[in-house]
């Protein structure tokens, strides 16, 4: 450890890859979570010394990373960002009412999660409804918390953005300021068009029977789907229909290759109860060998992937679904579906490529969190062809060809403060995605508004700030709940 207030930095160089690093293992997890959602995640190790004199040994594709912990009060650099925006004119001055300006904008951005049986702990479609919460809804919309929406808007667009604009988060805090008038009915703008094309999936995958969580606050189950297809298919779109939504957080699949079946097979045969218990991935070590699929929460529809792309599953495959549940008092058991739509062919094969320093899965070096530190931060770079190479060696894409990078994501547990994705090229930086204020209940990967060329000389840039200043107790990387991940996951494919 450094002195209280200096930060302690471990650097890493990582050396180019070699034969002996595919004895390595890495993981698939984390839309992450919540989600995102659809989301994935890592790469490579052996060894290479750094030239400064704290290094450790780690191997992978001609990737660096840095570690620095800050004690007390101390920070470290990184990327900043906000979401949120300026409160306009008072809304006595603005003459706004309910149904003329505010109801549209809760109904969109609030309402598909806070209806009734939703997994919003209250309901906001209607005046009185509305009018009762006025206060806990400006707490919540002040402060940033609702609706949530992770990534700062000063690193990049994307799609489905559930984020208030300013001009929205301003006329809501005025119109509560004003004393929240409801004006009149007949005033209601006309509903807005907002159908979503329809969907045809082929392939409908349900929890095999009904499970009611009994962990609270939080329980993570996992329960393995076998996959229908008897030859090669891709997943060109997917969703989840819960089956009790007032309990369903989000959802996460994962496909598990053929050979690792056994793994999860015995980790089920382990739990007596439907499914087994997972937290981190889908399951203890074998959760290093498993794909990202997707994810899903509420208030989405359906997950497409980008135009000509999908994701290859294997026959003989079984998909883990990890259910996030909050379990409420009275509420029915789950046996939520997953639907996925397939192809025998795309244009452009594609993953939900998972990425994280391998040397941390094997502690060379460890990531270690330090006890009663504020501010530690973990990065690590690599190009993208470089891991596509390494965790899919028969890809049609990767090393020295440009990668087309649709979509990003961050994943850590809840030491994790913020997290962010940057394409490093040269002496420029383009951001892809940073949250900065981790919440592990809100998590995903969040599809770019335009997707970016990453070039093979470009690299990947993740960074990941923990805190630690309450425990007495150092962390490093784990599945479990009192462990710590720091990971990205990109949505990839060829040009």
């Amino acid at each position: 450890m450094g002195d209280a207030g200096h930060p302690l930095v471990v650097r890493t160089r990582i050396s180019d890859l070699t034969a002996q690093t595919r004895s390595i293992d890495y993981p698939g997890a984390m839309i992450a979570p919540r989600r995102l959602t659809p989301f994935a995640l890592a790469l490579l190790a052996a060894c290479s010394p750094d030239d400064s004199d704290t290094a450790t040994e780690a191997a992978t594709t001609g990737a660096s990373t840095t570690t620095s912990a800050t004690t007390g009060d101390g920070t470290t650099g990184g990327t900043t960002g906000s979401t949120t925006g300026e409160t306009p004119t008072t809304g006595a001055e603005a003459g706004l009412t309910y149904h003329r300006d505010i109801k549209a904008i809760l109904d969109r951005k609030c309402a598909t999660c806070h209806q009734p049986g939703d997994i919003g702990p209250f309901s906001i479609t209607n005046y009185d409804e509305t009018k009762k919460l006025a206060p806990a809804i400006a707490d919540s919309v002040d402060s940033g918390i609702m609706p949530p929406w992770s990534p700062s808007a000063e690193c990049n667009t994307y799609k489905h953005d559930r984020s208030l604009a300013a001009d929205e988060r301003g006329d809501i805090l005025a119109w509560i300021a004003a004393g929240a008038p409801e004006g009149d009915p007949a005033d209601a703008p006309a509903p807005e068009d907002d159908i979503q094309p329809e969907v045809d999936y082929d392939i409908a995958l349900g929890i095999p029977e009904p499970f009611t969580p009994t962990t609270y606050p939080d329980d993570y189950r996992c329960f393995l789907l076998d996959w229908p297809k008897d030859q090669d298919s891709y997943a060109t779109a997917f969703s989840v229909t819960p089956g009790e939504r007032a309990i369903v957080h989000h959802v996460i699949a994962y496909v598990l290759p053929p050979g690792e079946v056994a793994a999860f097979d015995a980790l089920d045969a382990a739990d007596p109860g439907p499914g087994y218990p997972c937290y981190g991935g889908p399951g203890g070590e074998a959760s290093q060998k498993a794909q990202w699929l997707g994810a899903w929460v509420p208030g989405t529809g359906g997950g497409e992937m980008p135009a000509g792309t999908g994701i290859l599953v294997k026959p003989g495959s079984k998909i883990a679904l990890q259910m996030h549940y909050h379990p409420l008092p009275g509420a029915l058991p789950d046996q939520s579906t997953l639907k996925v739509r397939t192809a025998e062919t795309v244009e452009r094969p594609a993953y939900l490529l998972p990425l994280t320093n391998p040397g941390w899965l094997v502690d060379s070096p460890p990531m270690t969190i330090p006890a009663g530190a504020k501010d530690t931060v973990h990065s690590f770079e690599i190009d993208l062809g470089s891991a596509i190479f390494y965790l899919f060696p028969g890809s049609p894409f990767g090393i020295g060809k440009p990668v087309v990078a649709h979509a990003a994501g961050v994943h850590m547990h809840t030491l994790g403060t913020r997290a962010s994705l940057t394409v490093e090229r040269g002496d420029t930086s383009e951001c892809l995605v940073d949250v900065p204020r981790w919440d592990f209940n809100w998590q995903g990967t969040y599809d770019l508004t335009g997707s970016t060329v990453v070039e093979p000389t470009d690299k990947i840039r993740l960074e990941c700030h923990f805190d630690n200043s309450a425990g007495d107790q150092p962390l490093k990387w784990g599945e479990g709940t009192g462990d710590e991940m720091c990971l990205g996951m990109i949505y990839v494919s060829a040009p």
